[in-house]
Formats: structure tokens, sequence, C-alpha cells
């Protein structure tokens, strides 16, 4: 029973200062003053406001073209970073909605991001309705290796219809291509 109630006497400061630093950073916390109390939430919601630090690369992308179930649909992307030479990587995780075009090269080096460099992939939508490629980029920064990543969603769509002649297309004695449209009578006078 003893551990108990030490278990509990340590919860209820641990959970307050955890719901302290969750606080919104414009609401004044209550009994402010000059503690290590005070200090210790200062320094949580700073670290909570300040995040996970982000790769210094930019990922861009353009779909070219309407994406079409079975055929190679391009897009380009462009990455940029002040940091050095980029790893580029392309994944698909789902095989059975998307594919790499043959020859598809999956990962690239960029030497000189800076000025920002385009890549072009190629695409092979399996099936309708939105697909997603993966792309990576990896830079090695004063703080160690940082990847930036992103999933660029790509809508399929039909492919047009192939319209239907209503005849049948022959070659004229001329050689010119026409289309045969046979004629119906009518019985009517």
């Amino acid at each position: 029973m003893v551990k108990d109630m030490t278990r509990k006497k340590l919860f209820l400061p641990l959970a307050l200062i955890s719901l302290a630093a969750c606080q919104d950073a414009s609401v004044p916390a209550a009994n402010s003053g000059d503690t290590a109390d005070d200090a210790a939430l200062t320094a949580a919601r700073e670290a909570a406001e300040a995040g996970k630090p982000r790769a210094p690369i930019s990922i861009d992308y353009e779909v070219v073209g309407n994406a079409i179930v079975g055929q190679p649909v391009l897009i380009n992307v462009a990455v940029q970073s002040a940091q050095g030479p980029v790893d580029l990587s392309y994944a698909i995780t789902d095989g059975s909605a998307l594919m790499f075009q043959p020859g598809q090269v999956e990962r690239v080096q960029i030497p000189d991001p800076s000025s920002g460099s385009r890549q072009q992939m190629a695409v092979v939508p399996q099936r309708e309705g939105r697909v997603y490629v993966n792309v990576s980029a990896e830079v090695q920064t004063p703080g160690g290796s940082m990847i930036r990543s992103m999933a660029i969603p790509i809508r399929v769509g039909k492919a047009p219809e192939q319209a239907t002649v209503p005849g049948e297309v022959m070659e004229a004695p001329d050689g010119e291509t026409v289309i045969s449209m046979p004629a119906e009578e009518s019985t009517e006078r």
C-alpha cells in the first residue's frame, strides 16, 4: 500500500507537468513565478513548439498530362537544397495500383541541388482512382543524415472510348480511305 501511495504522489506532479507542457503558449500558467518548476515547464513548452527538425530540402512535383490505366505517365520532380549532394529515391508500395515503367531508375544522386534539379520519372497506373508514388530525398548535414519524404498522388481515369465507325472502312480505287455505309431502302412512297 505504501508503494501505491508513492506512485500516486509521483504520478500527479508528472501529469500536471505534462498537461502544462501541452498548454497553449498564449495562456499564462497558474502560479507563474520564478520557481524551478516554472522554468522546467517553460523549457518543455518551448521544446514542444520547436517540433521535429526538418531536412533542408524542398521537393516539388508535376504530373504531366492525364494518367490512364496501362499507359505511362510522366512526373517531373524538382529537388532543391543548399546542403550538398542529395540522394533521391522513388518507391511504390502498392504494386497492384502502380508500377515503374521498364528501365525507370529508382535511385539517383544529384550532385548540386542548390539551383533546383529537375528529374523525370515514368510510372504505369494499373487501376483507376488515386494511386501514389513515394519520393525521398536524403542529404548529409552537420547534424547527420536528414531525409524528406512525400507521397505524390496521381489521379487515374478511364481511357477515352474509341469512336465506333458506323460503316466499313475501305480503300477507294484512287487510294483514298472511305467509310462504306450501306443504304437502307424505304418501302414508303
